[in-house]
């Protein structure tokens, strides 16, 4: 017996194959240990020719199936009846693998046991892939103490007897979603499931055209593997409290990432009784005592899908999205919404902290513009307050800055630096939060790790004059959650930065450890007997220019006093 066999299904995968059979070919594990089936589902190009080249490179098996099947699910069972390893691995034709895949999964389940193993996905072109999972390597996980149900793609490594004892195959009659019903059958039957999460060994395509498994099915076919999926669940050899479970995050996976996810938002209006009638099969499965441990916003959606009412179904879709409802208040922080006139109250709705992304952050040595936009939030605006919030460090003072301009959710504070100046050196370090209020309910959220391009280089600075003393305001990233925060201390202004002569009217400022931003516009040069007037500009990233409007001489350029902006005067005796 060998140790893997490694399964692949094909079908026109003339563009992509060769990549996945080189990396294959190029394994760091014995060739002799290892299998490669190709089933093919009678293609029309050259891809079962492109296999044949692999014969002396790979201990390969090569099948081509008499009619096509439309669908990766039989390919896959044909190949699994054949399976001579102790262990198989699905991979899509137009997919391939890390060259120390097999090595390292192998030392992997020796030393683990593993009936499923889970192993580090990434995506190639844009293609999408599961990474929640995939944190950190785990000896063993279930279904409730990790993320594993929200990967059911069958690209993972089985045990081989797991899935033959157990008569676990993929149901051939199914189009969509079939994987998902064998990986879960999988995870139901397995003694240990393991997470291989050391470095990327599965790269997962994005191609040009469909991928053999992405073809569209009805929603009839669609959700009855859902439904076929809840019944295994609740007839797995578990405990009830932890059948239960499991199939609430089943409902919350499916609910919020698949086609079912704002669906009466999208499908044709005539399409809709057709989708809320399979999608009514599905959840009448579902004992109503599981509702309690879904995510409570899905309590309404799981009511109206099994009593298969259309319109009050689109009307939570379309509430939840606007944020608007017939009837709501806050009770200790939940929401109790009615959706419509004459329908139950739903009580007890969490409200989620809403999605900040900062859209711009301006400044300079006057002031700090940013523009902030509220995502995925439960209420609708007119509904609550907001205010920009820097909160010190040690948590001991706190600044708030009130909304200077709402354009359509695009929330714009400024934060003029006259204004706080004489509050921020009480600590060196503000972190900045939006907060929400919603009559007595206030949300906090940090600012800056969802945001669009960050417009300066790192440790980019304003110098800031404050009571005859210079100090440093510099915005930064922090380490570990990636959000926005200002660090404030005391410089000597010859030490940050040095001024020459350019020319007979250019006054060159340039920063010495760092970038310095200035508000540009008009300023003046003080010498000991004169005042020249001029124009600041930020001609780069750490060098300002002040064109004088007459010439000025080198003797002269030495007795500079000091300069003038519109905002702040820098004493060149600091």
């Amino acid at each position: 017996m060998v140790k893997f066999s490694v399964i692949v299904p094909t079908y026109n995968s003339e563009k992509y194959i060769t990549e996945l059979l080189n990396s294959l070919a190029k394994q760091d594990f014995p060739k002799t240990d290892f299998e490669v089936i190709v089933v093919d589902d009678c293609s029309t190009d050259q891809t079962l020719q492109i296999v044949e080249k692999y014969r002396n490179k790979l201990n390969m098996k090569v099948s081509q199936l008499e009619t096509n099947s439309g669908g990766p699910g039989k390919p896959r069972n044909v190949a699994l009846r054949q399976a001579e390893g102790e262990f198989v691995l699905f991979v899509d034709s137009d997919d391939y693998i890390n060259k120390e895949t097999l090595k390292d999964a192998a030392a992997f389940i020796d030393e683990h046991n593993s009936d499923v193993l889970l192993i580090k996905m990434k995506g190639v072109n844009g293609r999408g892939v599961p990474q929640s999972m995939f944190k950190e390597t785990a000896p063993e996980v279930t279904l409730l103490n990790s993320r594993i149900i929200y990967t059911l793609s069958p690209t993972k490594i089985y045990r081989t007897a797991l899935l033959k004892d157990n008569d676990i195959y993929f149901p051939e009659e199914l189009k969509s979603a079939e994987d998902q019903l064998f990986t879960m059958k999988a995870y139901l039957n397995a003694n240990r499931i393991s997470v291989l999460s050391d470095k990327a060994y599965y790269y997962a395509t994005k191609r040009e055209g469909e991928h053999m498994s992405s073809a569209y099915v009805s929603p009839e076919d669609f959700y009855e593997v859902m439904r076929l999926i809840t019944l295994e669940i609740l007839n797995a050899d578990l405990e009830e409290s932890h059948k239960d479970q499991i199939l609430a995050e089943f409902l919350n996976r499916h609910f919020s990432f698949s086609r079912t996810n704002g669906f009466s938002l999208k499908v044709k209006l005539e399409d809709q009784p057709q989708w809320i009638n399979a999608l009514g099969d599905f959840i009448q499965a579902v004992p109503e005592r599981v509702d309690a441990l879904v995510l409570s916003k899905l309590r309404p959606l799981l009511h109206y899908a099994r009593a298969k009412d259309i319109d009050n179904y689109r009307t939570v879709e379309e509430s939840y999205r606007q944020g608007q409802y017939y009837h709501f208040d806050i009770v200790d922080g939940k929401l109790n919404i009615q959706f419509n006139e004459g329908e139950p109250f739903f009580e007890g709705i969490d409200i989620a902290k809403p999605k900040v992304k900062m859209t711009a952050f301006k400044f300079d040595n006057h002031k700090i513009v940013t523009e902030l936009t509220l995502n995925e939030f439960m209420i609708g605006e007119g509904h609550y307050d907001v205010r920009l919030k820097l909160h010190s460090r040690n948590k001991k003072h706190t600044m708030y800055v009130p909304l200077s301009v709402n354009a359509n959710k695009q929330y714009r504070f400024n934060i003029m630096l006259e204004d706080i100046k004489a509050y921020l050196p009480k600590e060196k370090i503000w972190d900045v939060f939006l907060e929400v209020q919603i009559g007595t309910e206030v949300f906090e959220v940090r600012v800056g790790n969802q945001r669009n391009k960050y417009a300066y280089p790192a440790e980019t600075s304003a110098l800031i004059h404050l009571n005859n003393d210079f100090y440093r305001l510099t915005p930064y990233f922090t380490k570990d959650f990636n959000n926005i925060s200002l660090y404030f201390t005391a410089i000597t202004l010859a030490d940050s930065i040095s001024m020459k002569l350019k020319g007979k009217n250019k006054i060159i400022l340039t920063g010495i450890d760092r970038g310095y931003v200035f508000e540009e516009g008009i300023a003046s040069v003080v010498l000991k007997d004169d005042m020249i007037m001029g124009m600041l500009s930020q001609t780069s990233d750490n060098e300002v220019e002040i064109l004088l409007s007459k010439d000025i001489k080198k003797r002269d350029f030495k007795n500079i006093v000091k300069i003038n902006t519109a905002h702040v005067t820098y004493s060149l005796n600091k």
